[in-house]
């Protein structure tokens, strides 16, 4: 995975989304490109839901809690950055293969 998409810091882990509001994909992650890894959520980008179904979908596909995961950049945009503590980087890069693998 490119080192845009996913570093690790000494504060934790950062990776870099794009999300994709009212999706009809069951998939959570359905792509993992150089740039970006791809989100489908099934909420509207209306009113931080699509914002709350991420961080909630993302913790639970990673087994951490949701104080964990925070969204530090993007909140009105596709394009986010979300921040992970409590995970090595090859945790998260192995879960995120793992999800993106998954049917």
């Amino acid at each position: 995975m490119h080192k845009d998409v996913v570093w690790e810091t000494g504060d934790g882990v950062f990776l870099r989304v794009l999300v994709k509001p009212k999706s009809n994909q069951k998939k959570l992650i359905s792509e993992v490109s150089e740039g970006m890894v791809v989100v489908n959520l099934k909420s509207p980008a209306r009113e931080g839901r699509a914002n709350t179904e991420l961080l909630k979908r993302m913790s639970k596909a990673f087994g951490i809690s949701t104080g964990n995961i925070r969204l530090i950049a993007g909140h009105k945009s596709r394009e986010k950055t979300l921040h992970i503590s409590g995970m090595e980087l090859k945790v998260v890069v192995g879960k995120i293969a793992e999800i993106a693998g998954a049917d």
